[in-house]
């Protein structure tokens, strides 16, 4: 018993046509999971990252208010602009964009 498939049969080429359409259908929406998950957790890292350097930023804030504090009692002078001046000269730039206040009301920080 030999079986025998006629490719020119309407019925054969039907089943095959559907066949490799599932098959790429399958394979497209696989690939699009993919590259739709890859960026998610390319998002995640970002922001869990961007969480870190404003948590580091509020704690050199904090530590500058401290050692500005420290220098008011000894001398009565803070020295912060004076200090910051000195921050610039040496090519550095505040941007002012992650201050403490600014940074409670961005949405990527809060999970929006």
């Amino acid at each position: 018993m030999a079986f025998e498939i006629v490719v020119t049969d309407p019925a054969v080429q039907s089943a095959i046509i559907q066949a490799v359409g599932g098959i790429l259908s399958a394979a497209i929406a696989a690939i699009a999971a993919a590259l739709i998950g890859h960026q998610i957790a390319g998002r995640k890292r970002l922001q869990a990252a961007l969480q870190a350097s404003v948590s580091d930023i509020q704690f050199l804030l904090a530590v500058e208010t401290a050692h500005c504090d420290l220098h008011k009692e000894v001398s009565e002078e803070s020295f912060k602009q004076r200090i910051r001046q000195v921050a610039r000269e040496q090519g550095h730039e505040w941007s002012g964009k992650f201050t403490p206040g600014r940074t409670r009301t961005m949405s990527i920080l809060n999970g929006d």
